[in-house]
């Protein structure tokens, strides 16, 4: 979520309050600011795969992400269309538990990735 549409706890306020607190100039921010919020929202997916062994490091592993955005054809940065990402065990200096703990802390990916077509 984008930090200048990030939903305050006033906001939900304003939306449930009368006509008039929704009128005013600081209701009209807060409903610009909640619906604004879906069209800009990245959703970020993300699926570890990975040995069955219990030890770090593991001997094969693989991460698979991307932008829900990215599994379209339109307007996509990449210039074959539709595609999601994936590193490996095959990367040199790639450490699964660091992939996976950036990505459900704080939603990064990894910088380098590959490409890989995507098909409905």
């Amino acid at each position: 979520m984008p930090d200048h549409l990030e939903t305050r706890e006033d906001d939900w306020k304003i939306l449930d309050g009368d006509e008039i607190l929704r009128k005013s100039n600081e209701g009209k921010k807060a409903i610009r600011r909640l619906f604004k919020t879906h069209g800009e929202r990245k959703y970020k997916v993300g699926h570890m795969f990975f040995s069955k062994e219990r030890i770090h490091p593991l001997s094969e592993w693989h991460f698979v992400f991307f932008e829900i955005n990215e599994t379209d054809n339109r307007n996509n940065h990449w210039v074959l269309g539709a595609h999601v990402h994936i590193v490996n065990y095959l990367w040199p200096n790639l450490n699964c538990q660091e992939i996976w703990s950036d990505f459900v802390q704080g939603r990064v990916f990894p910088k380098i990735k590959l490409h890989v077509s995507y098909c409905k």
